[in-house]
């Protein structure tokens, strides 16, 4: 899609009263009218201030340097840059009158809350035209453009209403004010419009804002310009996604609607639509559990210390004074797939502490994340925090075979059909495929039977959910996911009960939004890799023993073939069994000798079950009551057979012998 932006309000300054443009010369050109596009009066002082704080921290750029800056220049502080400036400024003043000039400027000011233009800023903070403002007001917007995220009244009053008066002080001292004039204005209180809705930034937005990036420009600059730019907007998506986003009814404690992040892009990086509500949506956070399989299981798959199948003892754990505590009690000896299923917290952290800290800081900076980090970092706390596009980029990793995409907007940046920037897919390999396919497949599981189970669909979605908050309350609420097409975050900020969690809010509107997406025409399915295969290993002596041990019955991993097990079970013919005889005294019990193992004789006395003292070998029971023997061979601790049993009848005393059934050591294997 092509985006044109010429869109700017504009007013005539005979339309204006002199006490509104004549606030802006007082603060910020007091020789307006009497230089020639420099005042070298300011330019000497600058020099002298620059000289003493030993930086170049002082421009004394005039109204006309301003205004050659806002349209035509940069905003680095190079000399070469200021003299450039200086020189089109003089440019400018033999070219246009005084008049005209500061009608420009006026015109094209930036004053926060998207507002350019002195007829923008009066409507959107008075609600009135430019023409109607008074001089408090005036006075208002002529010291807030130093800083509108600092002196605008709804930043800061006590810093707006300083500001204002030292502008009303400066007219004053110029004599553009009386007296009279001075003391009613700095005793007007401040009315302004507040921001009742929740600020929107849509596709168009962060299109302009690279836009600017790549040119060097102002968004003023921009603005008048005359470039076209072809974004990777898909217009559907980019419809479906406002439309799903907007009928979102999440609310804080309060009952207001949360903050609200929802980004989609290809595997690549290109993003295909945007929204965002809430003037804190894409700025940096905590995302949770959304971060475990980028800084902890992913780079513990590729430096294969870990396999999806590897035991990890999920338990109260005190790391030196770190005790993570999972949100649902503990689950004992558990897989790292079931972990991550289950976005357990322990064993994140036992995971990230065996691969050691600075080996995920190496992985993290690969994705644009820097600094030292700690073993919270298993639980998403990532120093600096992340916005929804890191997260985004982070994702891709993993959707993209393992490569990182830079998030990218614009497509092309074109002029008088000259084409002036093309994108280029650039990426950064950070996993090798097979460790995303590892990944990919158990964040699949995630969403078939974990915490992300509300975007089960038809086809396969890997995604993982995220939660920042205590006890008291929640703060964020996410879910971060990819299909073998896009990839996708949505995310909530507010301040929540504990009720609003990723599994909920989040889920429920991406599974919307890929519902609409995928309305035509599913995805297809991810296909394994090279290097990578599917192995069957037996339950009980996993979860049991804590042995991978390949079997043809049992639970299915996927492995990299460099770091798969290599453990099979025999198929073993036992000859043992337990041998009974009637004597005096009741009913003789032994097995034979074997030379590595350990025998236990085991009796089923109704539900009760026991282990009864042998000694060498042998034991004797008087048939006092009716029960069952069995035999069970222990080798290294470990059950490895049992024999079939005997049945002892009190009445009739006889004996049963055991018999032989051929059964092996597989057959008995899980047999306790």
């Amino acid at each position: 899609d092509v985006i044109y932006y010429n869109n700017i309000k504009q007013v005539s300054i005979a339309n204006l009263p002199k006490h509104v443009y004549m606030a802006f010369v007082a603060v910020e050109d007091k020789r307006f009218y009497s230089h020639h596009g420099i005042d070298l009066t300011r330019v000497c002082g600058a020099i002298v201030s620059n000289i003493k704080a030993g930086s170049f921290k002082e421009g004394a750029s005039t109204i006309s340097q301003q205004l050659i800056k806002n349209t035509h220049l940069d905003n680095s502080k190079k000399i070469s840059r200021k003299v450039n400036e200086m020189l089109l400024a003089k440019e400018l003043e033999n070219n246009y009158t005084k008049e005209e000039i500061l009608e420009i400027y006026l015109n094209t000011i930036y004053f926060g809350r998207n507002a350019y233009g002195i007829e923008n800023a009066a409507n959107v903070y008075f609600g009135k035209s430019a023409k109607q403002l008074s001089l408090s007001e005036s006075a208002l917007l002529a010291g807030m453009i130093k800083a509108p995220n600092v002196y605008a009244p709804d930043k800061n009053m006590e810093k707006c209403k300083s500001r204002r008066n030292i502008v009303l002080n400066l007219m004053l001292e110029q004599g553009i004010i009386s007296n009279e004039q001075h003391l009613a204005a700095t005793s007007e209180e401040v009315m302004y419009i507040k921001q009742n809705r929740l600020v929107e930034k849509t596709y168009m937005y962060y299109a302009l804002k690279e836009a600017c990036e790549i040119l060097n420009m102002t968004e003023c600059q921009l603005l008048n310009s005359g470039y076209t730019i072809e974004t990777f907007c898909n217009q559907q998506i980019q419809s479906d996604l406002c439309q799903v986003a907007r009928n979102d009814t999440t609310l804080d404690k309060n009952g207001k609607l949360s903050s609200l992040a929802c980004v989609i892009s290809n595997n690549q990086g290109h993003v295909v639509g945007c929204y965002m509500r809430g003037e804190n949506a894409d700025i940096k956070g905590q995302v949770g559990s959304t971060l475990k399989p980028i800084a902890v299981y992913a780079p513990a798959l590729n430096e294969r210390i870990v396999t999806q199948a590897s035991p990890i003892l999920d338990e109260q754990t005190n790391f030196n004074g770190y005790k993570p505590q999972n949100v649902n009690g503990y689950c004992g000896w558990t897989t790292i797939k079931n972990a991550v299923t289950k976005s357990l917290n322990v064993p994140a952290v036992k995971t990230l502490n065996c691969l050691r800290l600075p080996i995920a800081e190496q992985y993290l900076t690969k994705l644009g994340f820097v600094g030292k980090q700690d073993l919270s970092l298993a639980l998403g706390n990532i120093k600096g925090g992340a916005t929804p596009f890191d997260l985004l980029r982070c994702y891709t990793s993993l959707s993209n075979n393992g490569n990182a995409a830079k998030n990218r907007f614009v497509k092309s940046i074109s002029k008088d059909n000259a084409t002036i920037y093309k994108a280029e897919d650039k990426t950064t390999q950070v996993f090798s495929p097979r460790t995303a396919f590892l990944m990919t497949d158990m964040l699949i599981n995630v969403v078939q039977n974990g915490t992300a189970k509300g975007l089960k669909k038809e086809y396969q979605v890997a995604a993982k959910t995220g939660t920042v908050g205590d006890k008291l309350g929640n703060s964020d609420a996410l879910v971060a996911g990819y299909t073998t097409q896009h990839t996708f975050v949505v995310w909530h900020r507010g301040e929540f009960d504990n009720s609003v969690v990723g599994a909920n809010a989040p889920c429920k509107l991406a599974s919307k939004l890929l519902d609409k997406v995928y309305q035509a025409q599913t995805p297809i399915d991810f296909a394994p890799p090279n290097g990578v295969v599917q192995l069957t290993l037996e339950e009980n002596e996993l979860l049991l023993n804590q042995n991978q041990v390949i079997a043809n019955k049992g639970v299915t991993f996927w492995f990299d073939v460099a770091n798969k097990p290599t453990q099979t079970r025999q198929k073993e013919t036992f000859e043992y069994h337990l041998q009974s005889k009637m004597c005096a005294d009741g009913m003789r019990f032994w097995v034979e000798n074997v030379p590595n193992g350990k025998w236990e004789l085991v009796q089923e006395l109704g539900a009760e079950t026991k282990i009864v003292q042998m000694t060498n070998n042998e034991y004797l029971y008087n048939c006092e009551a009716d029960c069952a023997f069995y035999a069970r061979l222990v080798v290294d601790g470990k059950v490895v057979y049992r024999t079939p049993k005997v049945e002892v009848t009190k009445a009739s005393k006889t004996t049963q012998n055991s018999q032989q059934d051929g059964k092996s050591l597989l057959d008995f294997w899980y047999l306790r």
